[in-house]
């Protein structure tokens, strides 16, 4: 049944990569897309309501297991103002802990990766268990009626979804496995669990995170800014695009030949169906992860707002276990930071322009639906109620949501 699944979804991409391959005009019953108002890039109110009740309340990508592989094994997260310790139990569980001494609020860890048995504060030495339970004090018999028991490390909600971890701030947010169903579908059998985190690659923008991400939602821009690094492998005419519940979708590229983006004649890994060998798949995941899914390797994108006019993207630079060849890794990181620079060159004029107040509201046509799509969504996770009516979204795309 489940094989019956993956050939039928695979069946319907071909269809609809064909679909849009002959298409001559707008779509019919599809709605124009209402112009986005520019200061949802500019505007401190509204950077102020996705601090306060849209990043809390989803599922945030921190990492891969790989990363942390053993009992003890650690990583962190610093991002949103946050710093959280990503570790393994002793029972070998992903757990989180916000990086915060229950003594005085000293930050136990300090690396960005490592291995501990304890987690031990710099300062006094207040010292931690694998399960973020407080084990032992210094001279604690200055502190009056202090119980060990209720001054563990404040826990953070994470989870799994194939080999990925992701954290929610609230611990509110839908069940992880309801939350990326579609995500999960649409992986089929590709063994992404099965990868190792190779490099990750910061990069520092000055431009609201926002349209950083847009740029990576459509493949309108492709042909002009990527001539040289994209366009040859990919019929960008062919670009097919799903949207999900949830604020995901899902964008299917036909390719022009070559296997992978990287290097013409490496040859894919064994797991991975022909659709993912034939097309590039690419998942972008509400609320700011992307993966453009390449069977020799690829790069799993997130992008973070530093301040309503800063940001940062990284990527994390996706492998096989036992075929980390240094190599065609020197080759992705290569061809990763030359695709990354075409676009964050442009980002900077970007907001300028978005800042200088000429254009009130930006023109999305049919290829760009999911960068409306995301938009919409923050709009229901914010809440319309809360959100000024010049900044609000109109909430046209649901019902295009499978």
């Amino acid at each position: 049944m489940e094989t019956d699944v993956l050939d039928g979804r695979a069946t319907a991409v071909y269809a609809g990569v064909e679909r849009e391959l002959a298409r001559t005009c707008y779509p019919e019953n599809f709605p124009i897309l209402p112009e986005m108002p520019v200061a949802r890039y500019t505007d401190p109110r509204f950077y102020a309501l996705e601090m306060k009740h849209f990043w809390p309340a989803t599922w945030l990508h921190v990492g891969h297991i790989s990363e942390i592989p053993e009992p003890g094994s650690y990583k962190l997260f610093e991002q949103l103002g946050q710093s959280i310790i990503i570790n393994r139990g002793a029972d070998g569980a992903v757990q989180a802990f916000h990086n915060v001494c229950r003594h005085r609020a000293m930050p136990l860890v300090t690396e960005p990766q490592g291995k501990a048995r304890r987690f031990v504060c710099p300062y006094h030495s207040w010292s931690y268990g694998l399960d973020g339970s407080l084990v032992a004090v210094p001279e604690e018999r200055d502190f009056a009626c202090l119980k060990k028991s209720e001054k563990g490390l404040v826990p953070v909600r994470s989870g799994l979804m194939r080999g990925m971890i992701f954290i929610n701030l609230d611990g509110k947010a839908p069940p992880i496995d309801e939350y990326f169903a579609a995500t999960n579908r649409e992986l089929g059998d590709f063994p992404l669990e099965d990868m190792v985190m190779l490099k990750e690659i910061t990069v520092e923008m000055d431009c609201n995170w926002k349209a950083a991400l847009d740029n990576f939602l459509e493949m309108y821009h492709v042909s002009s800014v990527h001539a040289k690094t994209i366009s040859p492998y990919l019929n960008t005419s062919s670009f097919l695009v799903s949207l999900y519940k949830q604020g995901h979708a899902r964008f299917a590229t036909r390719k022009r030949g070559a296997n992978t983006i990287f290097e013409v004649d490496r040859p894919a890994h064994d797991g991975p169906s022909e659709l993912f060998r034939d097309h590039t798949i690419a998942l972008p995941m509400f609320p700011n992860s992307f993966m453009a899914i390449d069977p020799v390797g690829f790069g799993w994108q997130t992008w973070w707002p530093v301040s309503q006019g800063k940001s940062v993207m990284v990527f994390s630079l996706m492998g096989w276990k036992g075929d980390e060849d240094p190599a065609f890794l020197d080759t992705m990181v290569e061809q990763v930071k030359a695709i990354a620079n075409e676009d964050v060159r442009l980002f900077a004029q970007l907001q300028r322009s978005l800042d200088s107040g000429v254009m009130p509201g930006l023109v999305m046509g049919y290829q760009e639906r999911a960068l409306y799509w995301y938009q919409e969504e923050i709009d229901r996770q914010i809440g319309a109620e809360n959100i000024p009516e010049d900044l609000r979204l109109k909430q046209v795309l649901q019902p295009f949501a499978e």
